[in-house]
């Protein structure tokens, strides 16, 4: 696992939250649109109606761009779960929350010291962490 792909995860979880919400708007977009008629009886006044409604038939641009979309989603799914694959495989328990909390929580360095505690400094977490990656 590199270290560049480490630091693109805590990144990955708002990137697909924007990706799958451009697919919901893409989904549920709303027309509007003016048509003539007139009254069903005497006098037959022509009169405009504004009539509103979903699309139900979607252009081929449209759902090429969908698809588009949800593959980048796909990708993304596959980077992140590849990242917890990785630390599911660390043996060491400190090291493993340290990855956690730093990557997937995206916590800053005096954070995650903070938050594992037992005199720990952000320098000290730091420093076995990059002695880990660059082991691993």
């Amino acid at each position: 696992m590199t270290r560049q792909k480490l630091k693109q995860v805590r990144h990955l979880k708002s990137e697909i939250k924007l990706l799958q919400e451009q697919i919901l708007t893409l989904e549920s977009e709303i027309v509007t649109d003016k048509v003539k008629g007139s009254l069903s009886e005497h006098p037959y006044i022509e009169t405009t109606y504004t009539i509103k409604g979903l699309v139900h038939e979607r252009s081929a641009k449209v759902e090429r761009l969908k698809k588009q979309l949800q593959r980048r989603v796909d990708e993304l799914m596959d980077l992140r779960q590849e990242v917890y694959e990785f630390v599911e495989t660390i043996d060491d328990s400190l090291i493993r929350q340290v990855v956690i909390l730093r990557h997937v929580n995206g916590l800053t360095w005096d954070q995650v010291a903070a938050s594992i505690g037992g005199g720990n400094t952000a320098d000290s977490l730091r420093k076995m962490h990059d002695r880990f990656l660059k082991g691993a």
